[in-house]
């Protein structure tokens, strides 16, 4: 089950749960974010823009890699006027909505099909990184910066900048065996941002990359042997508090619940209002 004939997509994909949708949308969304400001490929560019799923399949054996197609799309209140050609595509067919949510409003003025994006996601569990990115220098069309630290390979910096707000992070990250990896595994061209519990492996889904035999696959693989490569002691100082989160959140609700529970009209556990209470009920003649 792939999204499409291309060869990049040459696969045994599997069909995915919808919370796993739910996590890779939201992953997604943070892992391009990590992107420094400037970069093209980072979202906001365009005012309202967002990335969108378009397909989403598993790695067989693999349930934490998942393989992404995803689309630059615009919010439908910020997009010009009715007469800009376009018909546009968010889910592998023409959206059919009302009104002025038509796709073409949807997507905003363009010519052609919205920039679009493929690639590997894979859940790091127990942990929760600072955005980092480490992006190819090929395809920028801009001179990027060296990066701001050495590592410890000419070969890497000549291939990949590095950003990221957590400089000794990224550092402790990138080990040579990791370094390796990027540089030999990983398909060229091919963006890795990581931020939370994901790191994402991406790409325009454009050009030669098309036609790019297995080349998901490939960066799905390539991902999971990067993620089996970071140090075990760097992840574990970055751990994942959703469950503290999740606690906290469920405290509240039973609490909640309790005080619903036991609400009466005219009582309360306050002193000051049950006194006002009983004031309004006798100025209150009986019936």
């Amino acid at each position: 089950m792939a999204p499409g004939d291309a060869a990049c997509w040459r696969g045994d994909w599997q069909v995915v749960t919808g919370l796993d949708e739910v996590w890779a949308q939201a992953a997604m969304t943070r892992t391009v974010r990590a992107l420094p400001q400037l970069h093209p490929w980072r979202l906001g560019d365009d005012k309202g823009s967002a990335r969108l799923l378009q397909w989403v399949g598993s790695c067989p054996g693999d349930p934490a890699v998942l393989a992404v197609l995803a689309v630059t799309a615009r919010d439908p209140g910020l997009v010009a006027g009715d007469d800009e050609p376009a018909l546009l595509w968010l889910t592998g067919r023409p959206l059919n909505l009302p009104g002025d949510l038509s796709a073409a409003r949807l997507l905003g003025p363009t010519r052609g099909d919205p920039p679009s994006w493929a690639g590997a996601l894979l859940r790091l569990r127990g942990s929760w990184l600072p955005p980092i990115a480490w992006l190819p220098r090929a395809l920028r069309g801009l001179d990027d910066p060296r990066t701001a630290w050495p590592t410890e390979s000419v070969d890497f910096d000549h291939r990949y900048t590095v950003h990221t707000a957590d400089v000794r992070a990224s550092a402790a990250l990138l080990t040579p065996a990791v370094m390796a990896l990027l540089m030999d595994a990983v398909p060229p061209g091919c963006a890795v941002t990581l931020a939370g519990d994901a790191m994402h492996l991406w790409w325009p889904h454009r050009g030669d990359a098309l036609a790019d035999d297995g080349r998901v696959g490939r960066a799905a693989r390539a991902g999971s042997r990067v993620a089996q490569a970071f140090p075990r002691f760097v992840l574990q100082q970055f751990p994942d508090s959703s469950d503290v989160i999740e606690a906290a959140m469920a405290e509240r609700n039973s609490a909640a619940r309790n005080y619903r529970a036991g609400r009466r009209p005219g009582k309360s556990s306050d002193p000051v209002m049950q006194r006002i209470y009983d004031q309004a009920k006798a100025a209150v003649p009986p019936a």
